[in-house]
């Protein structure tokens, strides 16, 4: 949420419609976990990333879940090997430690 990761995506692969929690701009939590979940609900593909600088990502692994028990196709990028994420990267489609590979599979099953 704090970096500009998620331009990158847009940039990178493009031509897609893309929900971007930054752009909602609500502070209260009732109202941004309802912007959330609707949206991991319109969307096809989650593409979730967990930076090594990111202290927590308690509010992606409900991202997660919820896309999870929608069906949805669940890309998650997780730079931080080190921690134990097995119960989130059984929820997900494809995992990987490293953003490229996330980017590059994204741009594969958004242009067949």
């Amino acid at each position: 949420m704090k970096g500009n990761w998620q331009d990158v995506v847009k940039e990178l692969v493009p031509n897609n419609i893309y929900y971007d929690p930054r752009s909602h701009k609500l502070d209260d939590p009732k109202e941004y976990t309802e912007w959330d979940l609707k949206h991991v609900e319109d969307a096809d593909i989650i593409f979730a990333y967990m930076e090594t600088s990111n202290p927590s990502g308690y509010g992606m692994c409900i991202e997660i879940g919820w896309a999870y028990n929608s069906g949805k196709t669940i890309i998650f990028v997780n730079e931080q090997v080190g921690r134990k994420w097995n119960m989130v990267n059984e929820c997900c489609n494809y995992v990987t430690d490293n953003f490229e590979d996330g980017i590059q599979h994204l741009r594969e099953i958004t242009q067949k």
